[in-house]
C-alpha cells in the first residue's frame, strides 16, 4: 500500500457537499481510498465533525443521515482507520499549547503525527506554516 493520509473533516465533507472548492480532488482521494491505493485514517470523531459541518450549511437532514451511514460503512469496511481519541490525547495537548490550536485541530494534527501520516486538510488553522512545519518535524 502507498502513502498514509490523515483525513480532516474539511476534506471528507466534500465527498457529500457538491460545489465545494477542491471537490474533484477530494472525490479522487475518496476513490483511491476505496480502491485501496492509499491508506487513510482519522480520529474517531470525524463523522460527527462532518455531520456538524453539514448542519452549519443547512444540508437536508435526510442527506446528513445518508452521509453519516455511508461514512460508517466506509469505516466498518476498513477503508478508513478510526483512531481512538484516548490514544492521541497527550500528543494533542502537546501540539495545542505551542500552536494555539482549537482542540479538534490539535487532535487532527496529533493523529497525523502519531501515525506518521500526511495530514490532508482544507482547514486554515491546520494549513498555517507553523503547523505544517510542526507536522513535518513530528513525522520524522
Amino acid at each position: 500500500m502507498g502513502e498514509v493520509f490523515a483525513l480532516d473533516a474539511s476534506v471528507v465533507v466534500k465527498w457529500s457537499k457538491k460545489g465545494e472548492e477542491y471537490e474533484q480532488e477530494a472525490l479522487s482521494l475518496r476513490d483511491e481510498i476505496q480502491g485501496s491505493k492509499v491508506s487513510a485514517l482519522t480520529f474517531e470523531w470525524l463523522l460527527l465533525e462532518v455531520v456538524r459541518a453539514l448542519i452549519k450549511v443547512n444540508y437536508p437532514k435526510e442527506k446528513i443521515e445518508e452521509t453519516y451511514a455511508t461514512l460508517r460503512e466506509i469505516n466498518s469496511l476498513g477503508f478508513i482507520e478510526a483512531i481512538p481519541v484516548g490514544k492521541i490525547l497527550d500528543k494533542a495537548k502537546e501540539v495545542e499549547i505551542p500552536l494555539s490550536l482549537f482542540a479538534s485541530d490539535a487532535v487532527h494534527l496529533a493523529t497525523a503525527i502519531i501515525s506518521h501520516a500526511t495530514l490532508i486538510s482544507q482547514d486554515g488553522h491546520l494549513l498555517n506554516r507553523d503547523v505544517m512545519n510542526y507536522a513535518q518535524r513530528g513525522r520524522h
